[in-house]
């Protein structure tokens, strides 16, 4: 079986580009696509959902998805739909370099496609800058999209 394609899914600009990308990726390869949207959790102690985790790993515990979630992926699958891929919608609330990199771990992924997204000089100091992050911890090819 061939190693699936994910792509970090926002519905910003470089996010749709990467898609695109990833489904030709996967065409390509002959694998499957997962499209991936993370929830970035709001930092608020009060919020019984915000225990949190030592490593910033994917939160699972019964979170719905959230109405924007569901627009990001109902306009991720209108976008995959015309090229007959096999894909999967996936979502996690967390860190999204983290959220990406378990992903491609559990699943096998040959591959991750992000977009672009530019951060200034402390977000890349402060290890803000999730190319970066999956670059180091991916254990497959990134492809970072302009």
């Amino acid at each position: 079986m061939h190693e699936p394609v994910i792509v970090g899914y926002d519905a910003k600009e470089p996010a749709e580009r990467a898609l695109d990308r990833a489904i030709e990726e996967a065409r390509e390869r002959n694998g499957k696509l997962l499209v991936l949207a993370v929830e970035e959790l709001p930092l608020n102690p009060t919020d019984p959902r915000n225990f949190g985790t030592l490593d910033d790993g994917p939160v699972s515990f019964g979170l719905p998805e959230t109405p924007e979630v569901e627009q990001m992926l109902a306009e991720a699958r209108e976008r995959v739909e015309p090229s007959q891929l096999h894909a999967e919608y996936l979502w996690a609330a967390g860190d999204p370099a983290r959220a990406l990199v378990d992903l491609a771990k559990d699943r096998g992924a040959g591959l991750i496609v992000i977009g672009s997204h530019h951060h200034g000089f402390f977000g890349r100091l402060f290890g803000l800058d999730v190319g970066d992050d999956l670059k180091k911890h991916a254990g497959c090819d990134v492809v970072v999209v302009d």
